[in-house]
């Protein structure tokens, strides 16, 4: 869910680690979804999925789930992610 009145983007950013605090993790990637109806805040619903493939290659999908509407990041071992 969107936390601003008409928000029409959210900003999702993929973190590597098991730390409570977002910050004390590894950043991985970030990415846009745009495109969001504006509506009150906590009405927007974005789904957000993770697939790892047998290569260890992570892609990560945010979906407005009222549009359809998607955006996604590829993250490899060579861009940061760690066994």
């Amino acid at each position: 869910t969107l936390f601003i009145d008409s928000q029409t983007q959210v900003e999702i950013n993929v973190l590597q680690g098991e730390r409570p605090m977002a910050a004390d993790n590894k950043s991985l990637g970030k990415f846009i979804l745009d495109g969001i109806p504006p509506a009150p805040r906590g009405m927007p619903q974005i789904e957000v999925t993770f697939d790892i493939d047998a290569n260890g290659i992570l892609k990560v999908t945010a979906q407005d789930k009222a549009t359809g509407r998607s955006q996604h990041i590829t993250i490899t071992a060579s861009s940061g992610l760690s066994e």
